[in-house]
């Protein structure tokens, strides 16, 4: 079964759904990485926040988990550092800064597709000026391998109507083709 979205408006150019998924940006992690993402999810758990939205059969624990390599992969990619702090009622919808620009990271580890959507919860207020989709696709306890899917503008975001996706929970949803490549910036530019 096949839907056609045909008031959506596909990006000009190339998008990541056009090129090939090796084409991609993926980062690895090690098994430091791991553990201090592992560390600071159960730290962020603990933390009272009750604000989540966990899909299937996915944890608090693990969806915080996942969100964190997600987030390191894309600091790592740019040089960036991680905040390591835990909110009682969660960060201020940001995740990193880069040259002033601020990013929220959007994670998933869903097995059903290669290369997910970007979905942004429609009843938070949109802080980030960038949202970037990850996907971990290999995770053991010794590495992970975290894919940059893309990224889309804020303006983006918030021109998408809600959605049930997936199922019947409502999304802003930016697809691949609707997607932007991240910045191309080196670290030695942050």
């Amino acid at each position: 079964m096949s839907q056609k979205y045909a008031d959506r408006e596909k990006s000009l150019g190339l998008t990541p759904a056009d090129v090939p998924l090796k084409a991609l940006p993926t980062v690895k992690l090690s098994r430091e990485d791991i553990q201090r993402a592992l560390d600071l999810a159960e730290k962020r758990n603990d933390s009272a926040i009750d604000e989540g939205v966990v899909f299937g059969s996915r944890t608090a624990l693990s969806s915080h988990q996942i969100g964190l390599l997600g987030e390191l992969a894309v600091a790592r990619l740019y040089g960036l550092n991680v905040d390591a702090n835990a909110y009682t009622q969660g960060d201020d919808g940001t995740d990193l800064s880069l040259h002033g620009t601020t990013i929220d990271v959007k994670s998933t580890a869903t097995p059903k597709m290669n290369r997910p959507d970007l979905l942004v919860r429609p009843d938070k207020p949109l802080k980030s000026e960038l949202y970037v989709r990850t996907h971990v696709f290999d995770w053991t306890a010794s590495s992970a391998r975290i894919r940059i899917i893309g990224c889309a503008s804020r303006e983006k975001v918030e021109d998408q109507i809600p959605e049930p996706y997936p199922e019947d929970t409502l999304n802003r949803v930016v697809r691949a083709d609707e997607m932007d490549f991240l910045p191309l910036i080196s670290p030695a530019d942050c």
